[in-house]
């Protein structure tokens, strides 16, 4: 059974190993565990009379030399350094009393931590050792782990090249580094070539970010190795060597017949040419949920990228909807190497032959030359098409970064590979847009105007008909006024009856001159079937 263990109790003190000497001594640290004395060396030396036993510290003042006060103030700090220790050793026991039995081994792995740690450094293979952590690591994609991979056996090779096998982590630092950097300068990499100044300084960088895996296990300490300060070396031959396809080269390659491996590859990559994804992002495009937009014009397929693990809607254009409707299924998966290898055939049978400039930085010489387009031509071609054709097409960069998944414009511009030509095509195509736009307007509002005059027209006709009508009614009304009046005075004139009806058929009306109902007299228009016009009454009496 274990002996009780009371936290306050296990105190500690620093004492010199000779008190009376008259040279710097060692301090130890002194404390009693389970009625044992523990003597541990701090690794630090005081003359006797230069330390306070009461306040357990090394003096500090101006009456010695600013030598020793420097080497006191070392004291000092070792002295609170392993005075935290011990604190933290003393939680450590009291959240793990099982292990109190241990526990003067735990104190010496606490107060020692360094030394251990750095003899540890020293009997690690750092190659084994990172090689291990990255097979073990399940936080990193499988993608970025073969890579990583890679980047280490090509520092294995230059550590083994060079005789330095094996490496520690202690003897990785930055002349270490600056010499892999000159190793790969100066390494051939086929047809007697030295390593593009862009992969060099690539390859040094991806090993420093591999350290610091290591650095987070206390492996290495990358500001004391100073791996910080690696810059990486600047090329000499821009940006303008990788080129992006125009959409009748994308057509030229869509429309090839070919079949097996080639036919798919060929499908993938002019998928990607309209929607703008990256190769490794295949699965996703497989995984991907195919829907209609929500303003009902199409549809998009909403798919999560592999890389960021960015959610991104992609619009489907007709070549895009047709090459994912022949792969309900999903597209089978290629290694990156084994779709370059087919994509170059492929660009060259489509006759993507059009000449291109290329600049080159190997081993400090830059050279340009001409090569033909489809020996350029990568699985990032896609990407880098989608967005020089979308901006020619005269979409906004934040539009297309929406889809493409960029986060800032300095990343995006890189897949930006149009030429001064296309950009000069884009204002002049754009301005004539807005020239054909005006004319197809001013044309609209001479149609509406003509069209106005049409109905104004038209509405005149209708007011003068209507006009007319009511002039001819007027002089009917007129003329048989007229002759009522005669009526009237060849009656008060006595005029018989035959007469007066001559002279109202002159006129044009009917007349009647008796009613056999009333016995009154009347007389009727000619177009009158059955409405009567009162005219007078006669008196025949008189």
């Amino acid at each position: 059974m274990a002996g009780q263990f009371f936290f306050n109790e296990l105190q500690a003190r620093f004492n010199l190993r000779e008190p009376k000497a008259n040279k710097p001594t060692n301090i130890y640290l002194v404390c009693r565990i389970s009625g044992k004395q523990v003597k541990l060396a701090t690794g630090v030396k005081i003359y006797p009379d230069h330390w306070n036993e009461k306040k357990q510290e090394a003096y500090i003042s101006c009456r010695i030399s600013e030598l020793d006060n420097l080497n006191n103030t070392i004291v000092n700090q070792k002295i609170i350094e392993i005075k935290n220790r011990f604190l933290q050793y003393k939680h450590y026991l009291c959240d793990n009393p099982s292990e109190i039995e241990d526990s003067i081994e735990i104190l010496k792995r606490f107060i020692y931590k360094d030394t251990i740690m750095e003899k540890k450094k020293q009997a690690v293979n750092a190659i084994h050792w990172l090689r291990n952590t990255l097979a073990l690591d399940k936080t990193i994609k499988d993608s970025t782990r073969s890579d990583y991979v890679k980047q280490i056996k090509s520092f294995e090779e230059f550590i083994n090249d060079t005789g330095k096998s094996p490496i520690s982590f202690i003897d990785i630092n930055l002349p270490l580094i600056k010499d892999y950097e000159q190793y790969l300068f100066n390494k051939k990499v086929g047809k007697g070539k030295t390593t593009k100044t862009t992969t060099v300084g690539n390859k040094v960088e991806k090993i420093i970010c591999i350290l610091g895996r290591a650095e987070q296990q206390g492996m290495i300490d990358i500001h004391e190795a100073k791996l910080d300060k690696y810059k990486k070396p600047q090329s000499r031959q821009g940006n303008d060597n990788e080129i992006y396809l125009s959409e009748d080269e994308i057509d030229k390659i869509y429309a090839l017949q070919l079949t097996g491996v080639e036919e798919k590859v060929r499908d993938l990559f002019v998928l990607q040419c309209w929607i703008g994804q990256r190769f490794a992002d295949t699965q996703s495009i497989n995984d991907g949920i195919i829907k209609d937009a929500p303003n009902g014009t199409g549809k998009v397929i909403e798919i999560v990228q592999e890389k960021k693990t960015h959610r991104v809607s992609i619009p489907l254009l007709p070549v895009a909807i047709e090459i994912l409707d022949k792969y309900e299924t999903g597209f089978p998966l290629y290694s990156n190497q084994t779709a370059l290898n087919y994509l170059k055939k492929i660009g060259e049978k489509a006759g993507i032959t059009r000449l291109h400039n290329v600049t080159e930085d190997r081993g400090g010489e830059v050279t340009t030359k001409q090569v033909p387009a489809y020996e350029l031509i990568g699985t990032h071609t896609a990407r880098r098409s989608f967005v020089s054709n979308m901006l020619q097409r005269g979409y906004d960069a934040s539009i297309i970064m929406r889809i493409t998944g960029h986060n800032d414009i300095e990343s995006f511009q890189k897949y930006v590979k149009i030429t001064s030509d296309d950009a000069a095509n884009v204002i002049l195509k754009k301005e004539s847009g807005k020239v054909l736009s005006e004319t197809k307007k001013e044309s609209t509002e001479q149609k509406v105007t003509a069209q106005d005059v049409n109905n104004f027209v038209a509405i005149i006709d209708t007011v003068k008909q209507t006009y007319n009508e009511d002039i001819k009614k007027q002089k009917a009304e007129q003329k048989m006024e007229d002759a009522s009046s005669i009526l009237i005075s060849l009656a008060e004139d006595d005029i018989d009856a035959h007469s007066i009806a001559k002279a109202i058929e002159r006129t044009g009306l009917e007349v009647s001159l008796s009613d056999s109902a009333t016995s009154r007299n009347f007389i009727l228009r000619k177009d009158t079937k059955k409405k009567k016009i009162k005219f007078e009454e006669i008196d025949e009496s008189e």
